[in-house]
């Protein structure tokens, strides 16, 4: 083993001990995260790619934590606004890119299980086909199914080269590869929310909150549920947004002669959160959605995602990070597999 892998084990574990001595302290139980606002000066946002059903919306709500700035989403927002932390994106998995990009650098790359992420985003495609709210209903088992077996291939390609194309664009330095399993976790949580506060804190104009904080933010985040409300505390309606008036600017951050009223946004934006346990159906690790939770694959199938991450591992050798998640992955596969013999 290198002696650079073995200095970031050193590091990472270091990190780890860190982070379980803040999960005791008095501050876990103290942070704040009710506001996001606006910035004061012009921020390049970062780009928040990950393939559908893989967690963005919980992610969405972790760099506006960590920021107290808004995070943008591909359909609704643009990159030349110069007021969001992040912007999320499905691109290239899904073909729409985000507007006003062109001088977007960086991204957080949030990658999960092809065994856990395509069942996620079949159930959004049931919710969206059948009128039902999103992350409310997991599709039924024989809808899964038909569904699985006739995307099954098409799906899994487009998530290998949804991973591929993000760790090919960007420079290392540039790119931070979070895992959201890892991210769920209790034990691993804070330190994954410790990296993205880390790799958004080096962003020009945005400060994220003390290291000391952060086991608390992850907690609020992952542990809560949120609900808007307005500078009156009042819970905002899905109907009922508060207006802001954003400026555009130029590549050189000067600001432009026209502005743009986005009626869709809101200028200040408290979130309520209520406690909810590791155990409860409403936590991110269970998902929010209700019925069937265990998807199965055939031994094929299986077969061939295992081939895809062996073969993105190989890829992918010397990206230490990577690597590490996909291992995982292989295991649990394995794990699978082992099940059907």
């Amino acid at each position: 083993m290198s002696l650079a892998v073995c200095s970031l084990m050193l590091i990472q574990r270091e990190t780890s001990e860190t982070i379980r001595r803040m999960l005791s302290s008095s501050s876990y139980e103290t942070c704040d995260i009710s506001i996001i606002s606006l910035p004061t000066q012009p921020i390049l946002p970062i780009y928040a790619a990950s393939y559908p059903g893989s967690g963005a919306q919980m992610t969405h709500y972790l760099y506006e934590a960590l920021t107290g700035l808004e995070s943008g989403d591909e359909w609704l927002h643009r990159g030349d606004t110069y007021d969001h932390v992040a912007i999320k994106t499905h691109y290239p998995s899904r073909k729409h890119e985000i507007e006003g990009s062109r001088l977007m650098q960086r991204v957080i790359l949030l990658i999960r299980s092809p065994m856990h992420s395509l069942p996620s985003y079949h159930s959004y495609i049931y919710e969206r086909e059948n009128d039902i709210p999103d992350h409310t209903t997991r599709a039924p088992e024989d809808v899964w199914l038909k569904w699985r077996d006739g995307h099954f291939d098409e799906e899994l390609t487009s998530w290998k080269n949804h991973l591929i194309y993000w760790m090919t664009e960007h420079e290392t330095k540039n790119r931070l590869v979070v895992s959201y399993e890892r991210l769920v976790n209790r034990k691993t949580g804070p330190v994954e929310s410790t990296r993205v506060a880390n790799f958004l804190g080096r962003t020009e104009g945005i400060e994220v909150v003390p290291p000391s904080q952060i086991p608390c933010v992850w907690d609020k985040v992952v542990n809560y549920k949120r609900i808007d409300v307005d500078e009156e505390g009042n819970e905002i309606e899905g109907d009922r947004k508060l207006s802001v008036l954003r400026n555009l600017y130029n590549e050189r951050g000067q600001i432009l002669d026209k502005n743009i009223q986005d009626s869709n946004k809101m200028g200040l934006v408290k979130r309520r959160v209520k406690y909810v346990s590791n155990e409860d159906p409403a936590h991110p690790s269970q998902s929010l959605r209700e019925g069937d939770y265990v998807y199965n694959f055939t031994k094929t199938q299986l077969e061939e995602i295992k081939a895809t991450l062996n073969g993105l591992r190989g890829r992918f050798l010397s990206e230490y990070t990577l690597v590490v998640i996909l291992s995982g992955y292989v295991e649990e596969v394995e794990n699978e597999l082992k099940k059907l013999q």
